[in-house]
């Protein structure tokens, strides 16, 4: 459940897309062109500054039908100006779904009062912490035009407004992403906000405006920002106006193990992404320097983690390295360790009964698994990841005392580690994570397996076993009753002395043997015996977690 201090957010049960992530392909074909793409058989005339533009106005506007990815013709007019918008709408629209009424409030909304502040609006709030939009038309205002946009049209989850890149070149566009066929430019700064389903007589209609001018100024700053960074600070837009998040926020808490800095392809997978990409950008604002740093990442050049990481810079923060902040920030979300939110994740899996057995994961890069286990006192938890450098392990304990502990999991050269969990532990959460800021970070991932155990119950099978060649040299070799995740077994040999036991060699740990099977649950340790020590009169012992699972004798 979302909560915010000093003002409620609208209310609101649709669950509405963005489009501007379908269009991106047209950012790549803008990138690192230094010249616009004109069509010389098409003249396009400038749209007249606004003291000469009036309520009436008709103009014909290009429109992508997401359902064909062409274009077709919008025909449309001017039914409303403000101080910084023209509100056009679609002939069909008016005094259907859009009415005087409509266009009052959005104007309203536009350029004098929000639900964060009555007396700033979206326009003003926006360009006042991010920096002015571009104004390629030249008419110092930002055209909204209200359309029934042509999508799935679903009533649950629909398209409700984009903004298209391309109305910011000049002339036609030509590339393969609307299937060969020609994209005619706008020339406007102009936003497209829904008629059907959505309502444009709601506070979603003027949340969607905001989230889509946040999408024309982090353009004119910084026009090739990928979509995951572009669509989180559209989110905190919509929080810093006061405009609800509630769904997307709520989507990401029934799925929280999504990767942070991806963007699905399809529609349908896009929700908890739009909460995953917001909670990032309130999480940074809130630990690390404020709106500040927000502006920074809206207005600086550099793009996904790289621009990220130069807006801490930039911001005071040059030791942040982003795969902390990222730990914190998924231990954050489940402890909801917010000032201005409050949280519910859905673990992906939860465990009552132990032990468990030896599970598996796999973790997409930037992306946390939340899994959890019920009457956790006295648990051993094992940890191992094929990928260490840039896996980390943390658990959450919740004491019977009402503490709440935060630990990590120490890995271990191989990938390995576990922790012990005290007897006052009620509820235990593991959180595992993969966070590598290579060069090819969207593309990577890891698997990992984890164990909880009560440990008293695993026992072990051993040998020790002379050398034929070398006498001097022997073999101990182990196997647990079950397999071993993040746990390694150790052996101490003692030496007996006129009834006197002493340690002749201290603890070392032994190596899993690689067998054909991938499950290999054997160990061994290799020792060289001094000459002068008679074999009979050494014992070892295997100890898992500290505690002894078996004692021979060397030559039993």
């Amino acid at each position: 459940m979302l909560l915010l201090s000093g003002w409620l957010p609208c209310q609101s049960s649709e669950i509405y897309l963005c489009g501007t992530p379908r269009l991106s392909f047209i950012k790549e074909a803008l990138r690192g062109s230094t010249q616009n793409f004109p069509d010389e058989n098409v003249t396009r005339e400038r749209v007249p500054s606004a003291p000469t533009l009036p309520v009436g106005t008709e103009r014909t506007f290009f429109a992508p039908d997401f359902r064909s990815m062409q274009q077709y013709t919008v025909s449309a007019v001017l039914r409303g100006v403000g101080n910084f918008c023209y509100v056009f709408v679609e002939t069909s629209e008016w005094n259907t779904r859009v009415t005087a009424e409509t266009i009052q409030a959005m104007v309203r909304a536009f350029d004098a009062a929000t639900p964060a502040n009555p007396r700033r609006g979206i326009y003003q709030t926006l360009t006042q912490s991010f920096g002015v939009p571009p104004d390629i038309d030249g008419n110092d205002k930002i055209i909204l035009l209200l359309l029934n946009i042509r999508d799935a049209n679903q009533i649950q989850q629909y398209t409700a407004g984009f903004f298209n890149p391309a109305d910011q070149s000049r002339g036609v566009l030509r590339h393969p992403g609307f299937r060969r066929f020609p994209i005619r430019s706008n020339e406007a700064d102009m936003l497209y906000v829904d008629t059907q389903p959505l309502n444009p007589n709601s506070e979603a209609a003027h949340n969607v405006i905001t989230h889509e001018l946040l999408h024309l100024i982090h353009w004119g700053h910084d026009p090739h920002e990928v979509t995951w960074v572009d669509e989180g600070c559209a989110g905190y837009a919509s929080f810093l106006c006061g405009y609800s998040v509630l769904e997307h926020v709520a989507a990401f808490e029934k799925n929280p193990s999504i990767s942070l800095i991806t963007w699905p392809e399809r529609d349908t997978d896009t929700l908890p992404h739009y909460g995953a990409t917001f909670l990032w950008m309130l999480y940074l604002h809130e630990r690390h320097g404020g709106l500040a740093t927000l502006t920074e990442i809206v207005q600086n050049r550099g793009t996904s983690l790289i621009g990220i990481a130069d807006a801490l810079g930039s911001n005071g923060n040059p030791t942040q390295k982003i795969p902390d902040i990222f730990n914190n920030w998924k231990l954050a979300n489940y402890l909801s360790d917010y000032r201005t939110i409050r949280l519910s994740l859905e673990p992906h899996r939860w465990h009552r009964s132990y032990p468990s057995g030896t599970q598996g994961g796999q973790l997409s890069n930037f992306s946390a698994d939340y899994i959890g286990f019920e009457e956790a006192g006295g648990l051993t938890l094992g940890f191992s990841s094929n990928s260490r450098e840039s896996t980390t392990a943390h658990a959450i304990e919740f004491h019977n005392t009402g503490d709440v502990h935060k630990r990590e999991i120490v890995l271990s050269t191989n990938g390995s580690g576990s922790i012990v969990l005290s007897d006052t532990v009620t509820e235990a959460l593991l959180i595992p994570s993969l966070q590598s800021e290579a060069s090819d970070a969207q593309t990577q991932s890891t698997q990992y397996q984890y164990s909880a155990t009560r440990g008293a119950h695993i026992t072990f099978v051993s040998v020790a076993l002379p050398n034929p060649v070398h006498s001097q040299y022997w073999d101990i070799v182990a196997v647990p009753s079950e397999s071993l995740v993040g746990l390694v077994p150790s052996v101490t040999l003692m030496r007996s002395e006129n009834n006197v036991e002493r340690p002749y060699q201290e603890s070392q740990a032994m190596y899993r043997v690689a067998l054909d099977s991938q499950d290999s649950r054997m160990y061994r340790l290799s020792f060289r015996l001094d000459s002068e020590v008679a074999p009979e009169s050494l014992t070892y012992q295997i100890s898992l977690e500290s505690r002894i699972v078996d004692t021979r004798s060397l030559t039993r």
